[in-house]
């Protein structure tokens, strides 16, 4: 029998009593694997005879009541047969069948045998006399009733029989009563429909007038076996069939006999029908044209993306940078022996765009179909967009025509997670749901495969209950960032591509400039498509340089400005630490900073491995400089161009711990987002671990460490805080301890420097300072500073917020008075 009815097969095995047949297939040519081509009748009857059936009948409105072979023949002068006066008056319709009988008769009957579609079984018989509507449906009645023979009745295009046929109403009460049980157990009723999809057959069964209980008993059963009644496009072993049948009866040329498997493999995925493919194969018979991928891709037949050298199993080893996933698609050759219920195999892909997802999933496709696991191994690619509908009840319907299309093959969704980000405002969860019952239904024809970032995915599979179960573990891989000498050879190849040479120098410029993106590289890097971004940009600035002079190579100044700037020599010292250096005081912190710089800049030239700026800790009472100072470490390390952005987000317990499990990670994950590229400060850092065991701090720092080794180099994590909290906070969590590696310790302010910071402070208002305030600030800071919540900094702003507002009160008094000085009445008293 031709496979694409291997699934039918199975479920007709079981006895059920009805089956529906639908699919753009219905309607197409089939060759089985002896290499005959047949017509969907002809295959119907091979399927159904080796399912047990004994007997084969099938109806339309054009030979009424036919069958196939002697052993079905229907005996003459039984009491329905009788009513055999009067051939039908209404006009001819062309249903699947055609127009052509499809069994084979004796010299006995009468009428000249009806047109046929060619086939390989012999000529077909000649038809029987013409019935009338009533004799044909009490004869298919006493036939499904009949438990001596075993018979499966096929009704053909039923949707036009439902339009045209007098008396359906009483086959209708009496196939009710049939499938209630009383009779004919054993037998089936096969209905085939010409529609599409499975939503349009159960439509036309709640619309139908005649056989409303018939059509809904076979859609449900149809949806509870797992749609073995659609019949698609061929498979690749169909295909194979048709090519050696053109072969050997229409002397086919091959072009390149050892690409054949590759060629038809490429055939398969364009998921036409055989009928297209058997013309297509015809006329290159006809004009002695070689079949080979190539000229069927030059003349438009092959429009996919193609497979690529060597087995799968070649180019699964071949894949970079990809251990985790190439070690759990190996693994898939030594599963242990099927049982009775398939194993799911469906799959989620993490990581960044530009990773290989979608090129691992085609391989996927391939790898199911090379063991067995799947019929066509098709992968068809889709977003959420294409499963979610505008209105209630469209959504079902795109999702199961998706996972149509998508059956014996992989469904691959990108961006899965989009799903739940518009359930409240639309249907995703009503995609979500259908998704679940067709992957259930239909786990030994369906691979689905979800993708996306880590984070959402994770979340996406929390969200519904019956998710997590369905992808198992084993096969959850994650996609990590390609490392910078993949990210360059992906490049390379790229400008190799378009013909484009490298000289030295600018072969050694791309290594630096692919080097900083992956270092400084966000949560969202595009990896591959980065790197053909990287490549499209500066094939178009050596373009413009160049001009008609092609023969010149790339050099260093056709990569992009952006990136250029990073591979100069970075900026002197002086130059670099300026701004910290004229900040008052922190003689301490500036010379703990100055020497890191210093080490980074070793480390650079010594060329040993990555350079990388440290996670910090920032020790010292409120006040101090620490934000500040947090604020130029981003500029510097950003201008040594070891931070992308070099920009600070400041954050504090508030922002960080959430309200219940697993909101805290959450709020940590987003900060982490947003700091990549420069500094994520966390004020009062300790406070995070002062909250006991059961505190939801806790999970901020469990969040929180991971990335800093994982990220580490995209981000730089610094934490603020008293002295000995801080220490206590380091010493209760290793992990945390190892990650801070410099430590800086913030001294209180000396009486002189509060001085000098109000004096800049009073400056920067535009204020002056009149006689005798400096001995009066003197006065005010001796006192206040002894106090144990002395705000240093913090203080001196405080202290020009109350002389503001004492001069604000002198002034108004007397009008007279200068408003940009003040005077010693102004400071208050302590």
């Amino acid at each position: 029998m031709p496979t694409r009815l291997r699934p039918l097969h199975r479920a007709a095995m079981a006895s059920d009593p009805t089956y529906v047949l639908y699919g753009g297939g219905v309607q197409d040519v089939f060759v089985d694997p002896a290499l005959r081509l047949m017509d969907l009748s002809q295959a119907l009857h091979e399927t159904l005879t080796a399912a047990g059936f004994a007997r084969v009948v099938f109806f339309n409105l054009d030979t009424m009541l036919t069958v196939r072979d002697a052993s079905s023949r229907l005996v003459r002068g039984t009491a329905s047969g009788a009513r055999t006066a009067g051939r039908r008056a209404s006009r001819r319709i062309r249903g699947p069948m055609g127009y052509h009988q499809v069994g084979t008769g004796t010299a006995a009957d009468e009428g000249p045998p009806p047109a046929s579609v060619p086939s390989d079984s012999g000529a077909p018989g000649p038809a029987p006399s013409a019935m009338t509507d009533e004799a044909a449906l009490d004869m298919i009645t006493g036939l499904m009733g009949d438990e001596s023979v075993r018979t499966a009745v096929v009704l053909e295009n039923v949707e036009v029989l439902e339009r045209h046929l007098s008396g359906l109403r009483q086959l209708a009460v009496s196939l009710d009563a049939w499938l209630g049980g009383r009779h004919g157990k054993g037998n089936a009723c096969v209905l085939v429909f010409v529609q599409e999809h499975l939503s349009d057959v159960e439509r036309l069964a709640g619309q139908s007038r005649n056989l409303p209980g018939l059509l809904g008993t076979a859609v449900r059963a149809e949806k509870r076996r797992g749609s073995p009644g659609l019949i698609g496009p061929p498979e690749e072993a169909e295909l194979s069939a048709l090519v050696h049948r053109a072969r050997l009866l229409d002397d086919l040329p091959i072009g390149d006999w050892r690409g054949l498997t590759r060629t038809v493999r490429l055939m398969a995925r364009e998921r036409r029908p055989l009928s297209t493919w058997r013309n297509l194969l015809a006329s290159l018979s006809a004009t002695g044209t070689p079949l080979d991928a190539g000229r069927l891709r030059a003349d438009g037949h092959l429009s996919g993306p193609d497979l690529g050298e060597g087995t799968v199993w070649d180019r699964l080893a071949g894949l970079r940078g990809l251990d985790q996933v190439r070690e759990a698609l190996e693994a898939l050759r030594w599963q242990p022996p099927r049982g009775r219920e398939a194993t799911a195999l469906h799959m989620a892909f993490t990581g960044n765009p530009g990773t290989g997802k979608t090129t691992v999933a085609r391989l996927v496709g391939e790898i199911m179909l090379e063991l067995g696991l799947l019929r066509s191994g098709h992968v068809v690619e889709v977003g959420s967009a294409d499963l979610v509908g505008q209105y209630v009840g469209e959504t079902a319907i795109k999702t199961n025509r998706v996972v149509d299309r998508a059956l014996d093959g992989v469904l691959f969704i990108d961006e899965a997670y989009t799903l739940s980000d518009q359930a409240d405002g639309g249907f995703g969860r009503e995609a979500v749901a259908t998704l679940l019952q067709r992957m259930e239904n239909d786990r030994d024809r369906l691979v689905v495969i979800i993708a996306g970032y880590p984070r959402e995915i994770e979340e996406f599979l929390r969200g519904n209950p019956g998710l997590p179960g369905r992808f198992p573990r084993q096969f959850r891989l994650e996609f990590p960032d390609y490392e910078p000498p993949v990210l360059v050879e992906i490049a390379r190849a790229g400008f190799a591509e378009q013909g484009l040479v490298e000289s030295e120098a600018f072969t050694a410029a791309l290594e630096q400039v692919v080097t900083r993106m992956h270092r400084h590289r966000s949560a969202t890097f595009d990896n591959a498509r980065a790197m053909r971004t990287l490549v499209q940009d500066t094939g178009a600035r050596w373009a413009r340089r160049v001009r008609d002079e092609r023969h010149l190579p790339l050099a260093v100044e056709d990569l992009p400005p952006e990136h250029l700037r990073h591979t100069e020599a970075p900026p002197a010292l002086a130059d670099l630490l300026g701004p910290l250096e004229a900040m008052t005081g922190l003689r301490q912190v500036k010379d703990a900073v100055r020497q890191m710089v210093l080490r980074l800049e070793l480390n650079r030239r010594r060329e040993r491995g990555d350079v990388v700026a440290p996670h910090m800790a920032f020790l010292g009472p409120p006040g101090t400089g620490k934000t500040t100072v947090a604020r130029e470490i981003g500029r510097i390390l950003h201008r040594l161009g070891l931070l992308g952005r070099g920009h600070v987000v400041e954050v504090g317990r508030p922002q960080l711990v959430g309200g219940y499990i697993g909101q805290s990670a959450i709020r940590t994950g987003e900060r982490i987002d947003e700091a990549e590229g420069g500094v994520l400060f966390i004020d009062e850092a300790y406070s995070l671990a002062q909250g006991g065991e059961n505190d939801f701090g806790r999970e901020v720092i469990d969040t929180l460490v991971p990335a800093m080794e994982n990220r580490r180099g995209r981000f730089v994590v610094i934490l603020a805080g008293y002295t000995a909290d801080m220490e206590r906070m380091m010493a209760l969590n290793q992990g945390l301890a190892s990650r801070t590696t410099l430590h800086i310790e913030f001294p209180p302010y000396e009486l002189d420097e509060l001085t000098e910071i109000f004096t800049g402070l009073a400056g920067s208002r535009g204020y002056t300072l009149g006689p005798g305030v400096v001995d009066r600030l003197r006065v005010w800071f001796g006192a206040v500073m002894r106090a144990s919540d002395f705000g240093n900094g913090r203080a001196a702003r405080s202290l020009l917020d109350g002389i503001e507002a004492n001069l604000a009160e002198r002034v108004v008094a007397d009008p007279a008075l200068d408003p940009n000085v003040i005077l010693p009445e102004d400071v208050p008293d302590v």
